[in-house]
């Protein structure tokens, strides 16, 4: 006979069991779509860059008016990264010693505001950082796919557990 507790225990089972694969392939597709996120970002980031960057910084070849941004998310924190495309004129007027350095090696020729919106300026940031890890990659798996690879090995053993639990079925000989 089934008390209240064990049919409570089998109606969770039920259901974990009804929505487990429904959940894992959804959080794997996410997973898998997150890069072509990223890369999308990052394509927009460099049309918003050569548009609205290159007449003063350059990636990896030199300053011009301002510095040059090769490995720059790596040097400042992205926080402060964000304000300074956005909004260098503030960063100026509070003080920020970074910014006020900035300025002297650029010939006191102030950064303008450039009236990015924040996706644009979070677009341009995606793109400096995939310049970077293009960078970094010498030989090798680039570190872009170890995601891609983590989840699909996930997926693999998630399908080999349910292929060996659904194969285990009681059959009678007779």
């Amino acid at each position: 006979m089934h008390t209240s507790a064990s049919k409570t225990k089998d109606t969770r089972s039920g259901i974990f069991n009804r929505w487990r694969l429904p959940v894992l392939g959804t959080l794997v597709t996410v997973m898998w779509l997150a890069p072509i996120n990223q890369a999308q970002a990052a394509e927009t980031g460099e049309q918003i860059f050569q548009s609205k960057c290159t007449a003063c910084h350059t990636i990896g070849k030199g300053k011009l008016v301002g510095p040059d941004l090769a490995g720059v998310t790596t040097r400042r924190e992205e926080n402060w990264l964000s304000r300074q495309i956005k909004e260098p004129d503030r960063l100026l007027a509070e003080n920020d010693p970074i910014a006020l350095q900035l300025l002297q090696e650029a010939n006191n020729v102030p950064m303008v505001p450039l009236g990015m919106s924040d996706a644009e300026v979070a677009a341009v940031i995606a793109y400096l950082k995939s310049t970077e890890q293009q960078e970094n990659v010498d030989t090798g798996l680039p570190s872009q796919y170890m995601p891609s690879i983590f989840f699909g090995l996930l997926v693999l053993a998630g399908l080999t557990f349910a292929g060996l639990n659904l194969g285990t079925k009681k059959v009678d000989p007779r």
